[in-house]
């Protein structure tokens, strides 16, 4: 018997630490918020050139990637965003697999256990409509098996 063994990261980290990792591990669930470094920097205060970078380092390795888009409205939430991200997805070898994972707000109240500002609390979740136009444009542009949640 076998014991799966999978990290969920947003790939914000040394390769040298990752590729560290990577022969333990039966797949890796990545985040990619943006694929617009700009955008990325003003919304998280980073820049995605690493976690990019990492992504196509960590597909080159062999590993089992699925690529995950935390879905958060004014952010990255548009057809074309999403289509941008999963066209950077689809370029990567090996994966085949992009979640989109839906806004929520469960994280609100371990902000207030911080006590630091939920800075998204004005941000209302998708509907399932949205949601499901963003599933549809990743399905017909791409090769790439799509699911919402994950």
């Amino acid at each position: 018997q076998c014991i799966n063994t999978a990290i969920e990261t947003t790939g914000f980290a040394p390769f040298s630490n990752i590729q560290k990792l990577l022969p333990w591990l039966d797949v890796v669930l990545m985040d990619i918020k943006h694929v617009d470094d700009e955008k990325h920097k003003a919304f998280t205060g980073q820049s995605n050139r690493l976690i990019l970078e990492n992504a196509k380092k960590i597909a080159e390795s062999g590993a089992n990637l699925v690529i995950r888009v935390p879905v958060v409205p004014e952010f990255n939430h548009t057809p074309r965003e999403i289509y941008q991200i999963a066209k950077f997805a689809e370029q990567l070898p090996g994966v085949k697999r992009i979640h989109l994972l839906p806004y929520h707000r469960l994280g609100e109240d371990k902000y207030a256990g911080l006590g630091r500002k939920y800075e998204l609390s004005n941000i209302d979740p998708q509907n399932n409509e949205a949601l499901e136009e963003l599933l549809n444009t990743v399905r017909n542009n791409t090769a790439l098996e799509c699911q919402i949640g994950g």
